[in-house]
């Protein structure tokens, strides 16, 4: 991991979720879908998903070009 990777804040589903505001169907569904890749966000070592600020804006960036098709 990189100093930059350490020092950036890590959201849980559940933080994502409230702070895109959205069902978490949607996220499976860009996951389902391969919008995003699974194994491009980290994983703590109990399987547990969590991401990065920059991994919102992935997440945000796939939303809008599933909703504008």
């Amino acid at each position: 991991m990189t100093e930059n990777t350490l020092s950036e804040k890590l959201y849980t589903l559940s933080q994502v979720l409230q702070t895109l505001n959205i069902a978490r169907h949607r996220l499976n569904y860009l996951f389902d879908s391969r919008k995003l890749r699974a194994e491009e966000f980290l994983k703590l070592p109990n399987g547990e998903r969590v991401y990065r600020e920059s991994d919102l804006e992935k997440i945000r960036k796939a939303l809008f070009e599933v909703s504008s098709k």
